[in-house]
């Protein structure tokens, strides 16, 4: 949990084991040892937490990120309609997704296209203020491929057992 004055304190949901890791400790440990990409940002958007597997995702050093913007990895074309909908999550402290898994395009930092699923949690201070956004992230590009080519072919046997049908001669070869 974030507080007023900086500090933090474990997590709910977590406490410490048994060697002595404080609950604090295990949360960070477990955000630096995932390997899906684990950001946060601000309530202006810009990252304050990049963890590997964010760099082995997007390609961005956290050192390269840390500070900046979120549009570093949002499509250009998409930009517009993320920062209304970030806005006005921070505002009301409501985000409409709610538990829902998101899929959205997002950019790798070469330029190439990435396809990423990922949740979202709205992050609150003591007082119950959103401070931030922290987001999931998995890379699953090739997954959607393999999805499309999929759809195609299926929609080319489609079509051919359409064309079969329409054509009572062509049932008999």
């Amino acid at each position: 949990m974030i507080s007023t004055d900086g500090a933090t304190s474990g997590p709910p949901g977590v406490t410490g084991i048994e060697d002595g890791m404080s609950a604090a400790s295990l949360a960070q440990a477990v955000v630096t040892a995932t390997p899906e990409a684990v950001v946060v940002t601000d309530a202006q958007g810009v990252i304050r937490l990049w963890n590997a597997g964010a760099e082995r995702v997007f390609g961005h050093k956290a050192s390269e990120v840390l500070g900046q913007s979120l549009d570093i990895i949002i499509p250009e074309k998409l930009r517009k309609r993320h920062w209304d909908g970030y806005h006005k999550t921070m505002a009301t402290g409501h985000t409409r997704y709610g538990d829902k898994l998101l899929s959205v395009p997002a950019t790798h930092r070469d330029g190439h296209r990435l396809s990423i699923e990922f949740s979202v949690a709205l992050l609150r201070d003591d007082r119950e203020r959103i401070v931030g956004i922290s987001a999931i992230m998995r890379e699953v590009t090739e997954r959607r491929n393999e999805e499309a080519a999929l759809r195609s072919r299926l929609a080319a046997v489609e079509k051919r057992v359409a064309e079969l049908e329409a054509d009572p001669a062509a049932r008999l070869i």
